[in-house]
């Protein structure tokens, strides 16, 4: 399996020429600073010590019950390795002498992609143009995403839904409903900031967190 000193050491450099770049976890970059949505790069672990499996994703941090630590985002994708004729990249060999120059040009070049995804919006429309698997697989998390960007309209329709579908909410969910229903967006976003300060918190993510304000805040 692969281990958290081969990952610092094939991480060093990155973290020298970024400053922005944060090693939160044994086996996971974040760009800082962490806001709503967390966006990481993950050397994967396998179970061969041979080699490892990175990745980078888009996890948002508001939805109830979210652990930064250990959960996947929605929206996420490998890091492949270049394929030429000898095949000597087909997966990321720790003892390949081409690896960590490889790797690194590849992690560069998803760098650069996320920083581009700055706020809320631009995560949503990324996810919504580019991935298979996009938020709002379930009615919860529409029902939660609309709230921040501030869609009250459409919320209010996922409701609906989630009512239907989900009798038994729980009570983090149920206390959404008269807000919601009321169109009362202090409280709305009251609810949303203390998902996301409970997730975080006393979380490795703590230090490296901006609770910034929703667009649900600055629309009406």
């Amino acid at each position: 399996m692969t281990t958290a000193r081969q990952i610092r050491q094939l991480v060093r450099p990155l973290l020298k020429r970024h400053p922005d770049l944060a090693l939160v976890t044994s086996d996971s970059l974040w760009l800082t600073p962490v806001t709503h949505v967390a966006r990481v790069i993950h050397i994967g672990r396998t179970s061969s010590a041979l080699y490892c499996n990175p990745a980078w994703w888009l996890l948002p941090l508001f939805l109830p019950d979210t652990e930064p630590t250990r959960d996947i985002g929605f929206c996420h994708a490998y890091i492949y390795p270049p394929v030429d004729d000898s095949k000597s990249l087909d997966l990321w060999f720790w003892d390949n002498p081409l690896m960590q120059g490889e790797l690194h040009l590849r992690i560069e070049k998803t760098l650069r992609l996320l920083r581009t995804l700055d706020n809320l919006r631009s995560c949503r429309s990324f996810t919504e143009a580019h991935m298979d698997y996009t938020w709002g697989k379930t009615f919860v998390e529409n029902l939660v995403y609309d709230i921040a960007m501030g869609n009250l309209n459409l919320a209010r329709c996922w409701w609906q839904k989630v009512e239907t579908c989900y009798p038994r909410l729980c009570e983090r969910i149920q206390e959404i409903g008269p807000p919601l229903l009321d169109n009362d967006r202090t409280a709305l976003a009251a609810i949303l900031h203390g998902w996301e300060r409970e997730n975080v918190v006393g979380t490795a993510v703590e230090p490296f967190w901006t609770p910034t304000p929703f667009p649900l805040e600055s629309t009406g």
